[in-house]
């Protein structure tokens, strides 16, 4: 024991209120860096499932992604802006719900718009190397 209190074990710095206060702030501020660094949660509400539905509104996103047409559609320019750190990172920002989200857009381009798949594959990671860890991440649950 110090003589002013509690030390630092080999340097036997005496630790100070408000030495402890900020070692508690930095680790809080540690704990919650991802969740401030993940994508916005307005992005959750986003009824994929009629989007995916609807041909019109699926082929208006898929433009807008290609820069074959406007980004009009909800949220669809910030998609464009956000798809090539989503698919380098496989989803690593994501919430669970975008997770499910982005699994079931994927699949559905692929299955129903294949030659717009290969489009999206040749834009997005044109030397396929993200290929591996996001087809991984696609065919995977949380």
């Amino acid at each position: 024991m110090c003589k002013t209190g509690p030390c630092t074990g080999i340097l036997l710095v005496p630790l100070t209120k408000k030495f402890k206060m900020n070692a508690l702030l930095i680790a809080v501020f540690a704990l919650a860096a991802p969740l401030a660094f993940g994508y916005d949660e307005k992005y959750d509400k986003l009824d994929v499932d009629k989007i995916l539905g609807d041909d019109a509104l699926f082929t208006a996103y898929i433009n807008c992604m290609l820069d074959k047409g406007p980004c009009s559609v909800e949220h669809s320019a910030d998609f464009r802006q956000l798809l090539p750190e989503v698919i380098a990172t496989a989803c690593e920002k994501c919430t669970p719900i975008q997770r499910q989200n982005v699994r079931k857009t994927v699949k559905a381009l692929s299955e129903k718009k294949p030659d717009d798949f290969v489009q999206f594959r040749a834009k997005f990671d044109p030397k396929g190397e993200y290929e591996k860890a996001f087809s991984a991440f696609v065919i995977g649950t949380d």
